[in-house]
Parts: C-alpha cells; structure tokens; sequence
C-alpha cells in the first residue's frame, strides 16, 4: 500500500510540473466515483498584484475568492450530468461579483472525453502565457460555455474546445463574441514533444443592429492566433528535471485598426524550465515583430492596452493613445512554490517579473522611452477540492 501511495503522489507531483502557473490545477475527481451522487467542492482564495509600469500594460491587483459547488449524476460508467453554481467574491467589495449556474452533460470513453454545457478550464487548456493568460483563472470567465472534446494517448494528448462569450438577440447593440481553440501535444518521444495551440477569436453576427459607414465597414471579424514548437525534457532523478522549449508564434485579423493596429505578425518565444519537487522556475526569451495576441498576456501585445484615465494640469494624459511597440522584446521569469496543508488543501505563492529590452517608438519623448524597464508580479492562494458522496 505505501508502494501503491508513492506512485501516486509521484505522478501527481509529475502532472504538477506541467502547469504554467500556481494558480493552475487538475481535476482529481475528473473519473467520478461509483457512487451514484457526488457533491464535488472547489474554493479558491487568491491575491495577484502587478506591478506594472511599463506603456503597455497597465498594473493592479486581482484578490478574491471562488467558492464552485456542483452535484454530479452518475448516470452510468461512461455519462455523467452535473449542475453547479461558481460564486466569484472580490475582497474589498461588498457584492458579489457573479454568480453563474452552470450545467453540463460529460461522457467519458476510454481515450475520449466530451463535455456540452458548462466546463471548468482550471489549468487554462494547458497554453503557454502569450496564447492564453493565466489571470483567467482568477476572474469569473474562468467558467466556459459551449463544446470540449479531449483526447489523451502515449502519442497524443488533445484539448479542442468552443468557448460561447457573448449570446446575441435580434436588435442587440452589440455582437456575438466566441473562441475556438486547440491545445494539443504531439510526444515523438519519451522526452521529445512537439505542441501545437490555435486560438481564433470570432466577433459578429446576424440578427444585431450594425452601423455601416466609411470608417466602420467591418461588422464581422477575427482574430487567430498560432503557436507551434518543440518541447525537450532532461530528466535528471525523480525529483529534478530541466525543460527546454521553443515556440513560433503567428497572428492574423480582419479587424478594424481601432481594434488591432496590425493586420499579421509573428513572434518567437524560448523557454527554460527548472523543477524541483514543488519548486518551479521558468525563465523566458521573448522577441516579437507586430504580433498581437487575442487573449493572452497583455505585456506580451505589440500595442499599448492602458486606459487613459488620468489628468495632468487638467487635460486628459493620452501619451499612450496609438502607441506601439511591433518589435516588443522581453526577458521573462517565474517562479512559484506549492504544498499541502492538510488533505485536499494547497497553498502556493507565485513571483514574476518582466524586464524590457526594446525602446518604444517615437509616439513618446525620447526621455520616456521605457527600455531596460522592470514590471513584477507576486500572487498568493490557498485552494480546497474535495468530493462528498451524497
């Protein structure tokens, strides 16, 4: 039994590698149990604060907490039918900030995994920062509505998902927004990995107001992005292991330039990472030529993303309005600490930081450029999963 106990805590400790951020977590309970009625619990309390003062991006801070109850149905090996209600709660608040009843149908075959309705993305479909951010996690959209279909064998493991945002009626004055994404990974090899993940995020529809004019003649539009590269794992024991990966990253839109100032772009993204049981350091290469990302990190975009709320001698700050940065060049590193405080529950803390190695273009003062300038980030959570037979 405690061979048994060791192999599972080594495994878990080995999926523990795979995540991208403290915040990320698996499901335990994705295989049900064989009780009938199940009453799975899911908390998570959490503290980011970004230190961002960069022209780009604009720093804050994210606290709060999820409390995510949900009744599972076992309907037989392969069915099962869950409905739930995920409560997000920002400290400093006196309201909630959501509450969403969630339902979904799941089947379970073998390799295979579908789920309609409602799915939890907890560990963000497995995508690197410039794809997908991670802050995700930590707000309400965490929760997804739509289609996900997951594959996983020694040679190939698959997350495709669609993701609905935004449900139109007819005369609504605002579009139909939903993503589609793939994250998958081929294994070549033992430690030899080549991912793939695509991302096209969709604006449209038919049966809303739209308004046409020479300016504004796009009503329906998209943006992809694509990242492909190789992904090697030096092994050193159990306990250590080195991570090496390169990824090509590639967008294209459609969308007006009031949206996104460029039309395609690319970037390359090199990455180093260090695992020490619960230790995980990661240090990363980024280097971009106009490349715009649909819903990843916003320190990663090639356009500045800050609100223009402030007033100097009465007048409105627009240093950053049309600002860009189309060869954004980055060093970024993370590191991040977890471990269990009793059973079921986990505690982590997370550090990043981002330091700047392009000067930004001649929108700005040649005094303000911000090369050489350091942003930071430090997070903190404490999460409960558990399932209860009912």
């Amino acid at each position: 039994m405690k061979k048994l106990l060791h192999i599972a805590s080594l495994l878990f400790t080995i999926c523990s590698y795979s995540q991208e951020s403290v915040f990320y977590s698996t499901n335990q309970f994705e295989n049900g149990t064989s009780s009938k009625f199940n009453l799975e619990v899911y908390n998570l309390n959490f503290i980011k604060n970004n230190e961002y003062f960069n022209f780009i991006a604009d720093g804050y801070t994210l606290l709060g907490s999820q409390v995510y109850p949900q009744v599972q149905y076992n309907n037989s090996k392969n069915t099962r039918f869950k409905a739930g209600v995920f409560i997000q709660k920002n400290f400093g608040e006196n309201k909630i900030e959501n509450i969403v009843p969630t339902f979904s149908f799941q089947y379970i075959n073998g390799n295979h995994e579908f789920i309609i309705g409602n799915f939890f993305a907890r560990n963000n479909h497995g995508t690197i920062e410039p794809i997908l951010a991670s802050e995700k996690i930590l707000r309400d959209d965490v929760i997804e509505t739509g289609l996900q279909y997951k594959y996983k064998s020694s040679k190939l493991s698959l997350n495709t998902w669609l993701n609905w945002e935004n449900y139109i009626r007819p005369d609504d004055d605002f579009k139909e927004v939903f993503t589609f994404g793939i994250s998958a990974n081929i294994n070549a090899t033992k430690n030899l990995t080549f991912p793939v993940q695509f991302i096209t995020r969709h604006k449209g529809g038919q049966i809303n107001k739209k308004v046409r004019d020479e300016l504004n003649i796009i009503d329906i539009y998209d943006i992809h992005n694509l990242a492909t590269g190789v992904k090697y794992n030096f092994k050193l024991n159990t306990n250590n292991q080195f991570i090496v990966s390169y990824y090509y990253l590639l967008h294209t839109t459609n969308a007006p330039l009031a949206e996104h100032p460029f039309s395609n772009g690319n970037a390359n993204y090199f990455k180093l990472r260090y695992l020490h049981r619960n230790f995980n350091f990661m240090l990363s290469y980024f280097k971009s030529n106009k490349f715009v990302t649909a819903l990843g990190n916003d320190m990663f975009n090639s356009y500045s993303l800050k609100i223009d709320n402030n007033y100097w001698n009465g007048e409105l700050d627009n240093r950053y309005e049309n600002l860009q940065e189309p060869n954004r060049e980055l060093i970024f590193a993370k590191a991040f600490y977890e471990n269990s405080l009793a059973k079921n529950i986990k505690i982590g803390v997370q550090l990043e930081g981002f330091f700047q190695l392009n000067d930004s273009t001649e929108t700005l003062v040649t005094q303000e450029n911000k090369k050489n300038n350091f942003d930071y980030s430090y997070g903190v959570y404490v999460r409960f999963n558990d399932l209860f037979k009912l």
